[in-house]
């Protein structure tokens, strides 16, 4: 196992994208440690299947994690995951209400508050993990109104301004402590929470199986996820169904 204690931060003012960023500079990493790369500003954030990410300067938190584990590494489908868990514990102990709209994104009321993406890079003897997340923090109603899908920020929902820094750090170090945890037991530690934490449990949602492919959708049951991390979905025939990082709406 593999335990990561120190963090490294890159920082720039205005960037294109930190998830490409450091998938172009992953070789020039410390890979015994974690590296947070942020940005005030993004000219061309990306999402879950390239989708454009809003973001405006100085407002929200644009960060890619990156760090390494030695192959074999059979949690890797729980990382984004992982971090999604990590980023509830955080809102939580902020007073907040979060809930995990799987397989990855954080909802306050209902709205989308944070969005997480995971790149691997298959290196000689080990794995690059290359970890997105976005969070809106201070994000006026302006930008929030221009999100395709309904979106909120911690002002909205708060009522007051954040430092931004007093939400990164401790998610860093919340995220470090799971990892560790993850790294040592897998992924069924943090299952209960998870499932506790999911929207939409018992309620009837689709899952749309190429974002491109209106017609390649699926219905059921949103039963919560396995230790696997996929999404059960008891269908009408009575079969469950289990789904990897799938669209769900």
């Amino acid at each position: 196992m593999k335990t990561i204690k120190n963090i490294r931060r890159i920082t720039f003012d205005t960037i294109d994208s930190t998830q490409l960023w450091t998938k172009k500079n992953a070789e020039l990493l410390n890979e015994d440690e974690l590296t947070c790369v942020t940005a005030e500003e993004q000219t061309a954030g990306v999402g879950r299947f390239k989708r454009a990410w809003i973001s405006p300067k100085g407002q929200n938190i644009y960060a890619t994690l990156y760090f390494t584990l030695k192959k074999p590494a059979p949690f890797l489908a729980q990382l984004a995951q992982l971090l999604s868990l990590s980023c509830a514990t955080l809102l939580k102990n902020k007073g907040f209400q979060p809930q995990i709209k799987w397989p990855n994104d954080i909802l306050l009321a209902e709205k989308k508050v944070a969005g997480i993406l995971c790149e691997i890079l298959h290196l000689k003897e080990s794995y690059g993990v290359v970890l997105g997340i976005g969070i809106n923090i201070n994000m006026e109603e302006s930008f929030l109104n221009k999100i395709e899908k309904p979106a909120t920020s911690l002002l909205q929902i708060s009522g007051r301004k954040w430092e931004l820094e007093e939400v990164l750090t401790p998610l860093l170090l919340q995220f470090l402590k799971d990892l560790e945890q993850l790294q040592k037991e897998g992924f069924h530690p943090f299952l209960e929470t998870y499932n506790k934490l999911l929207a939409f449990k018992g309620e009837t949602i689709t899952c749309q199986l190429h974002p491109k492919c209106d017609l390649e959708k699926i219905k059921g049951q949103c039963q919560g996820i396995d230790k696997e991390g996929r999404l059960e979905l008891l269908l009408p025939s009575g079969e469950v169904a289990k789904l990897t990082s799938h669209e769900c709406n």
